[in-house]
């Protein structure tokens, strides 16, 4: 009985493995900047692969950043990454590399092109494009659900902007130039959000990006459920649902120990121990792997809603390739 549940388990847990991983990184978008092109015997496309590999490498030991430069004159390829403030060292590698692969497909010999998940951003070109404050190519991205009537969307925007004007705020002054946070949105719900910049350019060129996301939010987002204004140098999102990793709280202040309560036994009429400590085993090792399955698809098909949820509008000189 033991065995048949466990190998039950086993096999679930393989077949929604591909699933789990596919919804892991939502795309957002994309732009290709449309000034030039490369050829397929330059070599451009070569110094772009060892680009992208070596960011990959450095993903899994960078603090949510990095930056590389491969190549002379006009092959010469400039590529960075940014990945979201709360991720682990393992999501942020885990989205360079399917941003990576996505980008050579969406873009196929552009020499320059940008791409944003929801958990990291990837972006080259053939001209430097470090420690320089862009706010261009530009997409802008809202729910197509609103929040509710007037009363509710003005209590709403103003509790966002409050959330947001703090969020700012606590950006500029922190390291990494990242920032999560959520309060009130209306009676029926909250509002969650995050602001960053890339850490290459200084605290006073990160406000002055997020400031124009902000006022980005009213022209696409006005009175919706949730927005996101993507630039290369800073971004802005809010959602009515946590969409970030929060922080974990800290630990309960230690106790003193109680003393150790001997296990409960039962005798059997011949008068031996009932075994039931082995069928709590078999049976809430199973139960955890399965609520751990539910939750995580529960999690994949939130985020494959939203996907569908969203409007895009772009704005730069690029063009999209769907």
């Amino acid at each position: 009985m033991a065995h048949s549940i466990w190998l039950s388990v086993f096999y679930t847990v393989i077949l929604y493995i591909p699933l789990i991983a596919a919804q892991q990184f939502e795309y957002r978008s994309h732009i290709c900047t449309n000034d030039s092109t490369y050829t397929t015997n330059s070599s451009f496309p070569l110094n772009l692969n060892t680009s992208l590999s070596s960011l990959y490498e450095n993903a899994s030991r960078s603090d949510d950043f990095s930056t590389i430069s491969v190549g002379q004159n006009s092959d010469r390829v400039y590529a960075l990454f940014l990945c979201r403030g709360d991720n682990s060292p393992e999501l942020c590698q885990g989205c360079i590399k399917t941003t990576s692969e996505d980008i050579m497909i969406r873009c196929p010999n552009y020499k320059e092109a940008i791409i944003w998940y929801d958990r990291c951003m990837l972006r080259y070109s053939n001209r430097s494009i470090f420690y320089v404050r862009e706010e261009w190519p530009k997409a802008r991205m809202s729910n197509v659900n609103d929040i509710g009537d007037v009363t509710d969307q003005n209590q709403f925007n103003a509790n966002w902007g409050g959330l947001m004007n703090q969020l700012i705020t606590r950006a500029v002054s922190s390291s990494n130039l990242f920032a999560m946070g959520d309060t009130n949105g209306t009676a029926f719900n909250r509002i969650y959000g995050t602001v960053q910049c890339t850490p290459d350019i200084s605290p006073s060129q990160c406000k002055q990006c997020l400031s124009g996301c902000f006022s980005d939010i009213p022209r696409c987002c006005n009175g919706k459920r949730g927005g996101n204004v993507l630039t290369p140098s800073c971004s802005m999102r809010f959602e009515i649902y946590p969409f970030y990793t929060a922080p974990l709280a800290p630990p309960p202040p230690a106790s003193s120990p109680s003393p150790p309560t001997p296990p409960a036994t039962s005798l059997n009429p011949s008068g031996e121990r009932k075994a039931s400590s082995r069928t709590i085993v078999y049976i809430s090792v199973p139960t955890g792997a399965f609520v751990v399955l539910l939750f995580s698809l529960c999690y994949c098909c939130v985020h494959q809603k939203a996907r569908k949820e969203y409007n895009t509008i772009q704005e730069g000189n690029g063009i999209e390739n769907i």
